[in-house]
């Protein structure tokens, strides 16, 4: 107040003539921000400036009479509201013929949004409002700093999130695809389900090219899951619209909490807490780009971009395959339309380029898996590649039919994303069938080759457990079906006394041996990762089964071909009571041992108990046939007492395999080391 007493005094006893101008002409004065002849604003307002830099533009009044002529010699008062230390230049300006008024503001050393106020000094009832934001002077740095913190807590949400939801999914993961893949309509159920667990259509897809590697699941019922994951993407888009960033560290904190707690209470934390990341990321980027967007760079930069929509569509696509989420890019330009920098036809070519970068990362993985994970990975590039061909070409028209969906940007840019897959499924599902079959001829068939060491243990999905665990199952099943090979040719090798066979067993078992130390080497690494209870016990029951598989392989190599050496070497020949005898219980092993893959295969518990229960018709047969052999002794048949060492030998080595079998079972129930 005494400012203005002080000013208006100077103006008083200075300033005279100007004075008796403007009141001679006494009539009312209109204030406004400053436009130039084309309507275009020319006031200076919301300006960008850097803290004890005096601004680029002048901030501009115009002053006009009732009849919207420009009124001259007009005394303005300018002040900043809430920065002391800011300076105006000058602050009392009086209007020239065009009726303008122009100030500059150096700013002190604050940054921030800041207030000027100008005021008719005849009529202080007569004022306008101007802001500006001042920042650090290393603002652009700090702009990249908080982009890529923002950027980091954003992609970190996904994974905190995703991996919360599939532990406490526990290892229903696999059983839900074995189950649903059977039907079209539940493979794209079960697609849209994983996905959300796993918080990325491409971590989906990763993994079902591995389960198709694995030979777990065939790749045409794995096509309809992809257009599942598809969906299922767009349920964490449509989450991420919904504009709850400003309680992001609310949903931190809750998450927090509960992840103290015991399981599976810690897992939902854990999703909570990811959630919360997500939300949070998404504030700190928003409010990074502010000051490009008051600066209006941003605006020049959406304007080009808007002219060449294919090239967006090129830098999104290449993004997302970089950063392995559709989601995650998609989230980035849903921030920014928090921030009005990003409208929805600018968002349109980075959908589409999304869609198709998160195809790009299981195309890359499947090159080194199976011919069917090639032929899911081009298909599940091709629907997507489908969709880019039909939406991106008139992305105008697409735009203001979506505009009709929301009233924000943000929900029209979810919407769109969201109906984008839809109409992917709808086109596709019908004709998953004809597809599966050009793809079958477009993919070149691969030569069967016999390849030493393991052949399904893929050390990139470590963190991922569920799909590692999967891995290393079917490279056990793999091994189990050579120690069955060994144990079926063994009885060729007496029966025909064939050596080169009995050379073949033998090195035969040092691929088993080697199998076996590369995936206990594999599961102590899944092993050191957060399991869940149940996952926890699937892996101990896998490194029990492996062991067995092993001590199986060794009994056949270090023990029947030693006696089928002596027995060629020294020539000896079984009675042909004795033999039929081992060929018999040499039979019932090996249908125990069938048994014991069949179940092993799906964990079947059921099959599990029948061949426990084959533990004690083991021993039991291994008594018979050894008091059998003990009769014929007496009875002094010369060929019993030749090979009488060798037979004996023979049965307990038989029955110690069918031991092992039957442990099988035990791990596969859960009772890992327990006894009859």
């Amino acid at each position: 107040m005494f400012m203005k007493l002080f000013f208006g005094l100077l103006i008083l006893f200075n300033f005279t003539p100007q004075i008796v101008h403007s009141t001679e002409n006494n009539q009312a004065l209109f204030l406004e921000k400053a436009r130039d002849p084309l309507g275009n604003d020319i006031s200076g307002d919301k300006q960008l400036g850097v803290v004890k830099d005096t601004l680029s533009k002048p901030f501009v009044v115009s002053v006009r009479d009732r009849d919207n002529n420009p009124a001259k010699n007009i005394a303005l008062f300018f002040k900043v509201l809430n920065d002391e230390e800011a300076v105006c230049i000058p602050p009392i300006v009086y209007t020239d013929e065009k009726g303008y008024a122009k100030t500059k503001i150096t700013p002190g050393d604050r940054s921030g949004e800041f207030i000027l106020e100008c005021e008719l000094i005849r009529d202080p009832s007569k004022r306008l409002i101007f802001t500006y934001n001042i920042f650090n002077r290393r603002w652009m740095y700090l702009l990249i700093i908080q982009l890529i913190g923002g950027f980091a807590i954003f992609f970190f949400g996904f994974r905190v999130a995703g991996k919360g939801l599939t532990k406490s999914a526990g290892g229903s993961l696999r059983e839900l695809l074995f189950r649903f893949t059977k039907n079209r309509f539940l493979g794209l159920v079960s697609g849209v389900i994983i996905t959300f667990l796993l918080q990325s259509s491409t971590a989906a897809s990763v993994m079902l090219v591995s389960f198709i590697t694995s030979g777990l699941i065939l790749f045409i019922n794995a096509l309809s899951v992809a257009l599942g994951t598809a969906i299922g993407t767009t349920l964490t888009v449509q989450l991420i619209a919904f504009k709850i960033y400003n309680y992001s560290l609310l949903i931190i904190g809750v998450g927090f909490l509960l992840n103290n707690f015991k399981r599976p209470v810690r897992y939902y934390g854990q999703f909570i807490l990811g959630f919360g990341l997500i939300f949070f990321g998404i504030k700190i980027m928003g409010e990074a780009f502010l000051p490009l967007n008051m600066s209006g760079s941003l605006e020049q930069f959406f304007v080009t971009f808007k002219e060449h929509p294919s090239l967006v569509f090129l830098i999104s696509t290449i993004f997302t395959a970089l950063v392995h989420s559709s989601a995650a890019t998609i989230g980035i330009v849903i921030s920014l339309s928090f921030q009005g920098i990003i409208g929805l036809e600018h968002a349109l070519p980075v959908i589409l380029g999304a869609n198709l970068g998160t195809s790009t990362t299981a195309l890359i993985v499947s090159i080194r898996g199976s011919r069917d994970a090639k032929m899911y990975a081009l298909g599940n590039f091709f629907f997507k590649l489908i969709t880019v061909l039909i939406f991106l070409p008139i992305v105008g028209f697409w735009s203001n039919l979506f505009q009709k969906t929301a009233s924000t940007v943000a929900r029209q840019i979810a919407n769109s994303h969201t109906f984008f897959n839809l109409i992917l499924a709808v086109i596709f599902l019908p004709i998953i069938g004809p597809i599966g079959k050009l793809l079958d001829k477009v993919v070149p068939r691969e030569r069967k080759e016999l390849k030493k060491g393991p052949r399904f243990l893929d050390k990139s999905i470590i963190d991922n457990p569920a799909a590692a665990i999967a891995h290393a199952h079917r490279e056990i099943l793999r091994m189990a079906d050579v120690v069955l090979d060994m144990f079926s040719r063994s009885m060729e090798v007496f029966k025909r006394n064939d050596k080169d066979l009995m050379r073949d067993i033998i090195k035969e078992d040092d691929e088993v041996d080697n199998l076996e130390e590369e995936i206990n080497d594999y599961l102590t690494s899944i092993s050191q990762e957060e399991l869940t209870e149940y996952q926890s016990k699937r892996v101990a029951s896998l490194f029990f089964v492996t062991d067995e598989l092993e001590h199986i392989g060794d009994i056949v190599s270090k023990s029947l071909m030693v006696y089928a050496g002596k027995k060629i070497q020294q020539g000896f020949v079984f009675s042909d009571e004795g033999f039929s005898e081992i060929i018999g219980f040499h039979k019932k092993v090996k249908e125990n041992f069938k048994l014991a893959i069949s179940a092993l295969t799906t964990y079947d518990k059921s099959l599990a108990g029948k061949l426990t229960d084959e533990r004690k018709v083991g021993v039991a047969t291994h008594i018979k046939l050894h008091n059998a052999h003990i009769d014929r002794l007496k009875r002094g048949l010369s060929e019993t007492i030749e090979t009488s060492t060798i037979h004996l030998d023979f049965i307990n080595d038989l029955e110690r395999v069918n031991f092992h079998i039957s442990n099988i079972g035990y791990a596969i129930l859960g009772k890992v080391g327990t006894k009859p």
